[in-house]
């Protein structure tokens, strides 16, 4: 049941319950600026998450300023949860920046999951991300018209399967899927699969040498499990099976029916008409593993999500913030992503006027789309090319053309021009960025899996580090301008 968080403030908080010098030492620190500033930001939006709990049955929510708070402060360490709930009820900074008393100074690590799980149920992963940073930008005066694009290589909490191991790894999940459901259709299957396959097996530790014939058995028992349970309802049901038959259907290819040789692993388990396919031809797309069906491959960069990060870059701004972080696929290119980043940080309100990209977000066709925005893209154009001599370079406040061509040849002669290289060095911060994110908030590997679930990851990660850059910033204009701060 929802509750709004009293705004009465308790005169004996945990914080106020501290030694003198010890609340000296919190509120010079981090936490002072995150109660000062933060936090009541966080009790201002309260109400956009009222939706989450039932209007009048079950126990009061927690005060969803706590819970946002915890959210956010356990992405700036990149804290398990144990670790999360742990520095709650130690940490006297969390209790300063918190301001609450000692007996709300508690979460379950249920009350952290099922807040999590609303977010995704009611689509509202971002309106964290997006109505905190709003915030700041506004405290801060942070300006937007300059702003950097690029993107990052992330991974979820899954192992990184070698073919064989892929093969193996959802076979043996979907025979504990049959056993599951029916014991006597699982006893039935052949000896030679349950031995392979079987909970106990290391069929797929193969040595090198052994892996290509290992891997032609593999692919004939993904067949014959395809072909046995092909029409029982109640396995096709299943998710397991799903991934078999998306399995069979990327890695497998029919031929002519053929019995294994005598020397074969699966010798006696019945003629087949399936080979592997060669690996070139295995889309990267495809299913990478099991455990997380929204993993595809990049082939530079390897299996994973790609997370694209937007952020300010005003050489004027106190610091910078991250406007807007997107979950893409790692086998697409970052050129599709150009124009939907731009969409939607124009939709948050803070449409830029110059975009600083890599080569991978240009070209014509993205030059004369966000060009039509009211947007300059500046980023190198793809190939090898010499600019014609006789033609003036574009004046720095001129807009790119409408027309692909015109964009495309625009962008030459800007690239050309003797202050590109200055203008465009400022999109080498993205890196700094990117390994902020990654360093300081786990952003690399995440600690969850599925596309919705790493999204909602990557905005707290995303929104931590602008509440982190935001307090460093307080801090700084405090101390440069020689305020004490103020003690409860």
């Amino acid at each position: 049941m929802f509750r709004p968080s009293d705004p009465q403030r308790s005169l004996f908080d945990a914080g106020g319950l501290l030694p003198r010098e010890k609340r000296e030492r919190c509120a010079q620190s981090w936490a002072g600026p995150f109660r000062e500033k933060a936090l009541p930001i966080l009790r201002k939006m309260e109400t956009e998450f009222a939706e989450l709990f039932h209007p009048e049955h079950g126990r009061p929510n927690r005060p969803t300023e706590l819970v946002l708070g915890v959210l956010i402060l356990k992405e700036m360490g990149d804290l398990t949860e144990q670790e999360t709930i742990d520095a709650l009820e130690f940490d006297t900074r969390w209790w300063w920046a918190l301001e609450r008393e000692p007996r709300d100074l508690h979460l379950c690590p249920n009350t952290l999951h099922n807040f999590r799980a609303g977010l995704l149920a009611h689509e509202k992963s971002n309106v964290a991300f997006r109505r905190v940073t709003d915030a700041l930008i506004q405290a801060l005066g942070i300006k937007v018209d300059r702003q950097r694009l690029d993107s990052t290589h992330v991974l979820s909490n899954f192992a990184r399967l070698s073919r064989l191991r892929l093969l193996c790894d959802t076979i043996r999940l979907f025979l504990r899927a049959v056993k599951e459901i029916d014991g006597q259709a699982y006893a039935a299957l052949p000896a030679g699969i349950l031995r392979r396959h079987g909970e106990e097996s290391a069929y797929a530790d193969a040595r090198r040498e052994q892996g290509p014939r290992r891997l032609k058995v593999v692919a004939r028992d993904v067949w014959r499990l395809v072909n046995r349970f092909n029409e029982v309802e109640a396995m096709t049901a299943r998710t397991e099976w799903k991934h078999l038959q998306r399995l069979y259907t990327e890695q497998c290819t029919v031929k002519a029916e053929t019995s294994p040789g005598a020397d074969e692993d699966d010798a006696g388990d019945g003629p087949t008409p399936v080979e592997l396919k060669p690996a070139a031809e295995v889309k990267s797309d495809s299913l990478q593993t099991p455990h997380d069906e929204d993993v595809t491959y990049s082939g530079h960069k390897g299996k994973g999500y790609s997370v694209q990060i937007q952020e300010t870059c005003g050489e004027a701004n106190p610091t910078q913030m991250i406007l807007e972080v997107e979950v893409t696929r790692a086998c697409d290119g970052d050129s599709g992503a150009t124009v939907p980043m731009v969409d939607a940080v124009a939709k948050a309100g803070h449409a830029p006027t110059e975009l600083a990209a890599d080569t991978g977000y240009s070209g014509a066709e993205n030059a004369a789309e966000v060009s039509a925005r009211g947007v300059n893209l500046t980023a190198p154009v793809c190939g090898k090319w010499k600019p014609e001599k006789d033609k003036a370079y574009p004046a720095p406040e001129a807009r790119c053309p409408l027309k692909k061509e015109e964009a495309l040849e625009w962008q030459k002669r800007r690239q050309a021009s003797p202050d590109f290289k200055k203008r465009y060095a400022i999109r080498a911060g993205c890196e700094a960025t990117n390994s902020e994110l990654a360093r300081a908030h786990g952003l690399k590997r995440l600690r969850v899996r599925r596309e919705a679930r790493v999204k909602l990851a990557v905005y707290f990660k995303a929104l931590a580090c602008n509440v982190k850059r935001a307090l460093r910033c307080w801090l700084a204009q405090a101390r440069a301008a020689d305020v004490a701060p103020t003690l409860a």
